[in-house]
């Protein structure tokens, strides 16, 4: 485990170490440094030589002041300390930060939420209003067309002829001949004339178209039983 940094308390070091010269300071930092970041030493005199950086033969002769610095197996009590130290806090940090972490997530999963029931209601919200103005228009439909979804066709037997009512009494004509007793029989439907088809599909027609204008129900009616006259 690599460590950038190291705690070295000055006043601690002096006291403990007045009895190294100049070489021997040099080695016993270059090896304290090394236990730092690898959290032991090797216990070859070559390999601590090396990272002494001196001689094999010089690091022998230096060798004896600097490993009385450190426990059997080339142990450091001291350092030993400072690295759990480091490692607590460290650990500490990091179940902080998760434990951030976690909150922080669950209140991003808990905005999220909000935000989705925030839209549902609101899409919720606008397909009520597109409901509700849908049934309006389909309500003010029949009110639009007025007369014109009231009003039937007009049919081909329309003349322009000025007739205000046609009853019964109108099919009755006299005939010629003798035994007239002073009222004609009524003729039957296929001795009529054009003109008085045309008179009776006529007032058929604007009965209907009355009946429509008017805006009462019934006229559905009237207009069938106009075609069916015409059809008879």
């Amino acid at each position: 485990m690599g460590r950038a940094w190291m705690p070295l308390y000055v006043g601690d070091y002096l006291r403990d170490t007045r009895d190294l010269n100049t070489l021997q300071h040099g080695a016993y930092l270059l090896l304290i440094m090394h236990y730092w970041q690898h959290d032991a030493l090797p216990i070859d005199d070559a390999r601590l030589a090396a990272i002494a950086g001196v001689s094999v033969a010089q690091w022998r002769r230096i060798r004896e002041p600097v490993q009385a610095k450190f426990s059997e197996g080339w142990r450091h009590k001291r350092i030993d300390a400072e690295l759990a130290k480091v490692d607590r806090a460290f650990m500490q940090r990091r179940l902080a930060g998760r434990n951030g972490g976690i909150k922080s997530g669950i209140a991003r999963a808990v905005a999220q939420g909000e935000a989705i029931i925030l839209a549902q209601a609101r899409a919720q919200a606008r397909g009520e209003a597109e409901g509700k103005r849908a049934l309006a228009r389909r309500a003010c439909e029949p009110e639009a067309g007025g007369a014109a979804a009231r009003k039937p066709p007009r049919t081909n037997h329309n003349q322009n002829h000025n007739f205000s009512s046609f009853t019964s009494e109108d099919r009755v004509v006299p005939e010629p001949g003798e035994g007239n007793t002073g009222k004609a029989p009524l003729r039957p439907p296929n001795q009529w004339s054009r003109q008085e088809l045309d008179a009776l599909f006529e007032h058929a027609d604007n009965e209907v178209e009355r009946v429509g204008k008017s805006g009462r129900t019934g006229w559905q009616a009237a207009y069938r039983d106009a075609v069916m006259m015409k059809i008879d």
